[in-house]
């Protein structure tokens, strides 16, 4: 198990480590708590160590996908603004 307050994307992460599969809880951003799953073979050292390396990236969403996250298109924009 290991304890960050880093910027984590998990699923990069665990694509790091081999793909085995991680656990985590992150109620807590200052305390966030990481472990393998069970039946990997990624030890706690290899854990830290990745997460010492880890750089988070995380997609940037497109104006089309953050205009879907409230219930609106592209087209509903255009007609709202008179195009």
């Amino acid at each position: 198990m290991a304890i960050t307050n880093k910027e984590i994307n998990l699923k990069q992460l665990d694509n790091e480590l081999g793909a085995h599969g991680l656990v985590a809880d992150f109620n807590d951003a200052s305390a966030k708590v990481i472990t393998v799953a069970g039946g990997s073979l990624v030890t706690e050292a290899e854990l830290e160590d990745a997460i010492k390396a880890h750089k988070a990236v995380f997609a940037t969403p497109t104006i089309a996908e953050k205009l879907a996250s409230v219930g609106l298109s592209i087209d509903d924009l255009k007609v709202a603004l008179g195009l």
